[in-house]
C-alpha cells in the first residue's frame, strides 16, 4: 500500500554556505529554479543569492546574517521541492518547522513565491533592527536536565522539543553561553546554532505588531494541500480560513516548536514517507528517532551537509520509486 508523502521544511539553523552546490552545478532544473529565486530576491537583498551561496564563503564559515539566511532557506527549499515535484513526487502533506512553514505555505499554494520571499526578507529587516542579540543552543539530552542549570539559565527558554533526547534553548547571548559552558563541563553534547535572534520565546514579543503587519500585507489564499505545523501538530487543510494566516505566521515564529508531538500525532493517522526537503537532513534525523518499532513509516533526506548532493538526491528519488534523468 502506498505511503502518504510528507515534505518537511526545516528552519533557521539548518542553513550553511554552499548548500546544494553540487546539485546547482549539475541539475539544470534546480539551477533554473534557484536562478529564478535569485531574480526575485536580488532587489530585496541588494545582492545575488546564488553568488552569496556558491561563489563566496566556505561552508565551514558561520552563515547567520538573517537578511541572507531567511531568503536562502526559503529559496533553496522551494527549488528542491519543485524539482522533486517535477520528478513525479507529489506531496500529500507539507510540514513546516519554524521558518520552514513559510516554505511549506508557498508549496501548498497559500502564498506566492514572490510574497514569501518578500515576507521573510522584511521580517529579517525588522528583527535585525529591533531584536536584541540572542543565541540558540541545540542540546543532545532530555529537557529535564535544564533543572540542573537554573542558576545559569536566567532569561532562557526551551524553544524546541525534537525527540526525547534533543531540544533547543534560546536566550540572551551571555545566558546561553553560561549554559553551554556548564553543559560542556558536565560532558553534555551541545552546539550553538547559526542564529542571532531569540526565535520561539519572549525575546521576540516586542516585534509582534511589526511582523503581524508584514503578514497582513500578503494576499494569502486557501491551501491546495494539507499543511502540518510543528507549532502544535495541527493539520491545516483547505478549510483553514486564509484570514488567519497573519496570526498563524506570527505564532510560528514566536512560540515553541513541538516537533516530537507533531510527528507522533501525524503517525496516528497512518503510515508515511517523510521527505526532508531542507539543506541539512536534520528533520529526517529527528524523525528517525521518533518512529516507533515496527512502523511501516520511513524517512529520507534529499540533501545533507556532506556535499555528495547528486548521490543523495538520486538515492532519495529511488527510495520514492522514481528514476532520475539529470540534464546539466
Amino acid at each position: 500500500m502506498r505511503r502518504a508523502v510528507v515534505f518537511m521544511f526545516s528552519g533557521q539553523g539548518s542553513q550553511y554556505y554552499q548548500m546544494g552546490r553540487e546539485l546547482y552545478h549539475s541539475h539544470a532544473r534546480f539551477r533554473m529554479w534557484m536562478d529564478h529565486c535569485d531574480e526575485i530576491a536580488l532587489p530585496l537583498m541588494e545582492r545575488s543569492l546564488c553568488d552569496l551561496l556558491y561563489r563566496g564563503a566556505d561552508k565551514s564559515e558561520r552563515f547567520d546574517r538573517l537578511l541572507y539566511t531567511n531568503p536562502a532557506l526559503l529559496c533553496f527549499e522551494f527549488s528542491l521541492a519543485r524539482v522533486l515535484i517535477e520528478s513525479g513526487i507529489k506531496p500529500d502533506y507539507v510540514l513546516g518547522y519554524s521558518l520552514g512553514e513559510i516554505s511549506a505555505a508557498v508549496i501548498a499554494g497559500a502564498l506566492s513565491l514572490e510574497q514569501g520571499v518578500r515576507f521573510v526578507v522584511d521580517c529579517a529587516k525588522v528583527l535585525e533592527a529591533e531584536s536584541p542579540r540572542a543565541s540558540m543552543l541545540a542540546v543532545l539530552d532530555t529537557p529535564s536536565i535544564m533543572a540542573r542549570y537554573t542558576p545559569d539559565s536566567g532569561g532562557c527558554w526551551i524553544t524546541a522539543r525534537n525527540f526525547d533526547r534533543h531540544f533547543v534553548v534560546s536566550g540572551p547571548v551571555a545566558a546561553v553561553e553560561r549554559i553551554r559552558a556548564a553543559m560542556l563541563r558536565d560532558g553534555i553534547v551541545c552546539q550553538l546554532l547559526a542564529v542571532n535572534v531569540g526565535f520561539h520565546c519572549e525575546m521576540l514579543q516586542p516585534m509582534e505588531r511589526s511582523i503581524t503587519e508584514l503578514a497582513r500585507r500578503m494576499d494569502c489564499r486557501s491551501l491546495r494541500m494539507p499543511l502540518v505545523s510543528s507549532l502544535d501538530g495541527a493539520v491545516l487543510d483547505t478549510r483553514f480560513d486564509s484570514a488567519q494566516w497573519p496570526r498563524h505566521f506570527w505564532s510560528v515564529l514566536r512560540h515553541p516548536i513541538a516537533f516530537d508531538t507533531t510527528i507522533q500525532a501525524l503517525l496516528r493517522r497512518g503510515d508515511f514517507h517523510f521527505v526532508d526537503v531542507g539543506p541539512s537532513g536534520t528533520l529526517a534525523t529527528f524523525t528517525k528517532y521518533l518512529l516507533p518499532t515496527g512502523t511501516l513509516s520511513v524517512c529520507t533526506d534529499v540533501i545533507n551537509t556532506f556535499g555528495k548532493d547528486n548521490r543523495s538526491f538520486d538515492n532519495a528519488l529511488r527510495s520514492l520509486g522514481v528514476a532520475e534523468v539529470r540534464s546539466a
